[in-house]
């Protein structure tokens, strides 16, 4: 976000000289370097504050009050005009850091710094303000900000409550335009004849944000330990790739983890995709509220097996979708609300089933069919939807967490996808003499690989309730790798592997047990031994394997010759210019590159919380619409829809606890080595989820965490005229989206702004050639229900590409239009050959075992 101001580094309070002012800047080490030797050389797009010492610490003071008269200097800055008053210590500072600066000391004071500026460039300088009424307490504390020759003026009344230490800081900001090459910053009092004033701290002043650099530009972030269990990563690729794509893994040997992530990583099917909606949290309703939420709107659901239209989107539809709604607190122009659902479009994975076991040699799991209330017609089941829509798997490696809601830790701890949160993960390692230890392991950089183990066991996405890890392994070492599915002769990753026939590949080459010798160190699969439940090593460590081997596939899926990166290293020829005109916009008053930041057009990335572009800690603490609070960097809450129908990152795991890192902060654990949160604090995180990427969004609709939009122009609108649940909201909404008025009543610039998003697309990705290309697959989309028989799944099946890809994707406002056709025909393929035990019968009574919870159907 752009007010990350807020969000200062303590340590930069020991620092001195150049490097001080880098570290304050927020750069890399490299850039610091750079900025030491001539900070005014450093490109603006890496830096932060630009003003040096913003929280005024750089001096030599003690604890206690200082008078500092005109012209006393003071680090950077200088006392030009009157005095003022440096307080070390004595008011609450947010975080507890930094020191004050009362603009009245004895009398009204300024202070200014010079900053290096580009003539013609904004800039915004951002602080927080209150008062000092410890002397005149009715009298209101005038003060101004010149930047340059512009001025802009504030008056503050004393708040009910206010002491020095609840100081209840106001944030305010200003935007300039620079005339020349140095232009100096400068606080004035505006209340003459007395002591006490207007308090400022926590100066920042930041160069408007440019475009940004091209994806390339960003390391891939991989565990650092990586290599004390991958061995042969090109191997690991293989068997990660291969994994994704294997239906098999299904326990209905029709769903692989592709089958939600087949188009441009996301899933545009267009029959049996919605879900009621309204579950209160990732892990079921844990209220009485939520509860009755979820009771709401399961009476509400159209039903499954339905297929959505183009007029079904958006979900919360307005009469003008480009002006704020009457609930934005103005009653003109009337703006009412023409529809509303809670329902989202989701993907669909497996009917509803307990789990026997398996049956060796047969991709197709032993089950028992489970009652299903809600996905079911005429007494047989259907295929259930997930409860969220399904994000793309594309440059996903970027990002500190996964998933919605951030419970795919970025630790992998080798079992499941919550990772140092869980102490009691752990794995099998082999000794020296060949026996086994159970160890705890933890790879930072890896939330992609705590992610991949969710879905798998999921009795919602892949499995039949209550399957294992080790169990899946024994069902795979006994198949050929992809059998049911064709291969390009130049798949990118797996054409050597192939099997003469063309399917699957060939075990000579690549069983799922040799790619595994091959690709990890021996310690994790080597021993003889066989656990106490009966399963040897590879099968007990099937989940770590599972895990790192298909993050390392998905590192490869990094789209970097999108128009923009090449416009991003010179070429102004590779934006159209609506495209230049809507980028104008994007990254002005659209506000849109404030969540949507850096070169992966994404929040919550490694490299902005915690890498090369990183500011200085993973939880924030800023102005929100309402307030200041503290929240999880890269985690917004939009008003899409009202908080508490989904509480996203602010939910608790029933035993893990928060999956706020805020949250977490105030509980006493130290996600954060840089913030300290009181339990008193306030925290805005209900209802926020992970900002996704930009990047190929042509083709990853429908969008939001709900799927409740189908067109990237009804995305653009949403933002026009503000969130939706503005005043529903309020608590924990983002400042950022109280609507756009450059383009209320301008269709023309929300065009622009689309045509800007369009230029995100690698051309890789639509036509899907390496390393984008993929096997061939079969997608249930919907089912057949003759009545009085059972369901049989419409199919269709995506052809398989090679490197040099095929035909070119379309988006889901396409497939709503004109039919989801994939190879020439829109549905109604002969089924793969698989053991025709997977088809389901009417659900029947059988005994149940314990219900799963609702977490299960937020895998994505």
């Amino acid at each position: 976000m752009f007010f990350q101001f807020l969000s200062l580094n303590s340590r930069v309070r020991a620092l001195r000289g150049a490097m001080a002012a880098a570290a304050i800047l927020g750069l890399a080490s490299g850039d610091a370097q750079l900025a030491a030797q001539d900070p005014a050389d450093t490109p603006l797009s890496l830096k932060r504050n630009l003003a040096i010492d913003g929280d005024f610490n750089e001096t030599a003071f003690t604890p206690g009050s200082s008078l500092l008269a005109a012209p006393k200097k003071f680090g950077p800055w200088t006392v030009d005009l009157g005095n003022v008053g440096l307080h070390v210590g004595e008011f609450d500072t947010p975080d507890g850091l930094g020191n004050v600066i009362d603009l009245n000391g004895t009398r009204s004071g300024s202070l200014y710094q010079s900053i290096s500026t580009v003539p013609g460039k904004k800039y915004t300088v951002r602080f927080l303000v209150s008062g000092n009424w410890n002397t005149n307490p009715d009298r209101p504390r005038a003060m101004s900000l010149r930047f340059g020759n512009e001025k802009v003026s504030w008056t503050l009344s004393r708040p009910a409550g206010w002491s020095k230490t609840n100081m209840q800081w106001q944030a305010r900001s200003a935007e300039f335009t620079a005339t020349a090459t140095t232009t100096g910053v400068r606080f004035s009092s505006d209340s003459p004849g007395m002591p006490d004033g207007a308090v400022i701290c926590r100066v920042d002043v930041r160069a408007s944000t440019g475009v940004p650099g091209p994806l390339d530009s960003i390391p891939v972030p991989l565990p650092p330990n990586l290599a004390e269990y991958v061995q042969d990563r090109e191997k690991a690729i293989a068997l990660g790739k291969a994994l994704f794509w294997d239906m098999q893994v299904g326990s209905d040997g029709k769903t692989a983890c592709a089958s939600c992530h087949w188009h441009a990583g996301a899933d545009i099917r267009t029959q049996n995709t919605l879900n009621p909606g309204a579950p209160g949290s990732a892990f079921g309703p844990q209220s009485a509220e939520s509860h009755q939420l979820r009771a709401k709107a399961i009476s509400n659901f159209r039903g499954p097996n339905q297929v959505v239209k183009s007029e079904d989107y958006p979900f919360h539809r307005l009469q003008n979708p480009l002006q704020p709604g009457n609930y934005h607190g103005d009653p003109t122009p009337d703006n009412p609300v023409v529809s509303d659902t809670q329902e989202v479009t989701g993907s669909q994975g497996v009917t509803a089933r307990n789990f026997l076991g398996i049956v060796e040699g047969s991709p197709v799991d032993a089950g028992v069919v489970r009652i299903d209330p809600i996905f079911q017609v005429h007494g047989a089941n259907l295929r259930q939807v997930t409860g969220r829509n399904a994000p793309t798997t594309i440059n996903a490696v970027f990002f500190d967490r996964s998933f919605w809601d951030g419970r795919a830790n970025r630790y992998f701890n080798g079992v499941n996808e919550f990772g140092d949160l869980d102490p009691n993960a752990k794995v099998l390692r082999a000794t020296a003499s060949g026996d086994l230890e159970s160890v705890r392991i933890l790879l930072d950089n890896a939330a992609l690989a705590s992610q991949a183990v969710g879905p798998v066991n999921s009795s919602v996405e892949m499995s039949w309730l209550a399957r294992s890890f080790p169990e899946v392994g024994r069902k795979m070492f006994a198949l050929r790798p992809l059998a049911l599915q064709k291969i390009a002769s130049d798949d990118s990753v797996l054409g050597s592997y192939r099997h003469a026939s063309g399917q699957g590949l060939d075990t000579m080459k690549a069983s799922y047990a040799a790619l595994i010798r091959a690709a990890f160190r021996p310690e994790w699969w080597s021993s003889k031994k066989i656990t106490a439940d009966g399963y040897t090593q590879m099968e007990a460590n099937f989940s770590l394997y599972w895990g790192l081997a298909l993050m390392m596939y998905q590192s490869t899926l990094v789209s970097d010759q999108a128009p923009i990166d090449h416009f991003a290293r010179g070429n102004e020829q590779a934006l159209s210019p609506q495209a230049k005109e809507g980028m104008k916009i994007f990254l002005g008053s659209g506000k849109c590159i404030n969540c949507h930041g850096g070169p992966e057009f994404a929040g919550a990335t490694v490299s902005k919380l915690r890498g090369v572009l990183g500011n200085g800690g993973l939880i924030e603490f800023m102005p929100m619409e309402k307030g200041i609070a503290y929240y999880d960097g890269g985690f917004y809450n939009i008003g899409v829809r009202p908080t508490h129908e989904d509480l996203g990152l602010g939910t608790k795991h029933p035993v893990f606890g928060p999956l706020s890192y805020s949250r977490q902060e105030q509980n006493g654990r130290n996600p954060d080595p840089v913030k300290s949160i009181n339990p008193e604090a306030r925290v805005t995180v209900d209802g926020a989820f992970k900002t996704p990427t930009l990047r190929n969004i042509e083709l990853t609709g429908p969008y939001m965490h709900n799927g409740g939009m189908k067109s990237l122009e009804e995305v653009v609108q949403f933002y026009t005229r503000g969130a939706d649940f503005f005043h529903a909201n309020l608590n924990d909404l983002d400042p950022d989206v109280n609507g756009i008025s450059e383009l209320q009543g301008n269709p023309d610039g929300v065009a622009a702004v689309v045509e800007f998003m369009l230029h995100l697309t690698d051309p890789r990705v639509k036509y899907q050639a390496a390393p984008f290309d993929h096997p061939e697959i079969y997608l249930p989309n919907g089912h057949n229900i003759p009545v009085g028989s059972a369901a049989t799944d419409k199919l269709l099946r995506l052809p398989e590409t090679g490197a040099t890809g095929g035909a070119p994707l379309k988006s889901f406002e396409h497939a709503l239009r004109y039919g989801l056709i994939l190879d020439g025909a829109p549905a109604g393929h002969a089924d793969p050959v698989i053991d025709e035990t997977a088809s389901e019968e009417p659900a029947v009574a059988e005994p149940s075992l314990e219900e799963p919870a609702l977490e299960e159907s937020f895998v994505e």
